[in-house]
């Protein structure tokens, strides 16, 4: 999970992005899920104890240890949602929480990378993660105006994987020895895929994305 922030930190941009300095908050939905930014009041036990899910730590790297409600809560609010943004997944019929999109954006240069963590175990394999995306997707590159998004699932997450090729991302390059398993020490790969604002809006004319959701 991306790294809390030092306290009072804030944001560096240049001219370039001085119209995008207001907090982006998220509440996106279709036809079986919605995308709402994630505020510390919402956190419940059931949230708090996603992480430590074996299955969701395996797709982190991040150590099976309870973070407790309140420290979650701490966690959730230090996300500025600008360039750090913490969105729920949610179920649209009656608003249960299924999950995290947690997406991070450098606003110089235009980009963001976009992490899925899927908490309800009964919810993985439902295609919930590419409906969710594709509504944050959607948000960053129409809304946000922003020009490149990347995903980075370790090499042995197989779903993300798929998921990625399923949904017509680009391979960029693996990352060899990328990063160090928090369990064993062993070095792990970790795969680079990409899409820019141009491929998003092609596959949209294509009809790719209706397909794959």
């Amino acid at each position: 999970m991306p790294k809390m922030p030092p306290p009072r930190q804030r944001p560096l941009v240049t001219p370039l992005a001085a119209a995008a300095l207001k907090p982006v908050f998220v509440d996106l939905a279709d036809e079986h899920y919605r995308v709402r930014t994630l505020r510390p009041q919402e956190v419940n036990d059931d949230i708090a104890t996603w992480l430590t899910d074996p299955a969701v730590m395996e797709g982190l790297n991040a150590p099976r240890k309870a973070m407790g409600l309140e420290a979650f809560r701490t966690y959730v609010a230090s996300f500025d949602n600008l360039r750090r943004n913490l969105v729920a997944i949610r179920r649209r019929e009656d608003d249960a929480a299924l999950g995290l999109l947690v997406l991070e954006v450098d606003l110089r240069h235009r980009l963001g990378s976009l992490h899925v963590i899927i908490g309800e175990s009964g919810s993985r394999g439902q295609k919930m993660a590419q409906h969710a995306s594709l509504l944050l997707v959607r948000h960053f590159f129409a809304d946000r105006k922003l020009e490149k998004l990347t995903f980075q699932p370790f090499a042995r997450n197989t779903a993300a994987i798929t998921a990625c090729e399923r949904s017509g991302l680009r391979l960029e390059g693996v990352l060899r020895a990328h990063r160090i398993d928090g369990r064993t020490g062993e070095r792990l790969d970790q795969m680079l895929y990409a899409i820019t604002r141009d491929e998003f809006a092609e596959g949209d004319r294509r009809g790719i994305w209706a397909k794959t959701a």
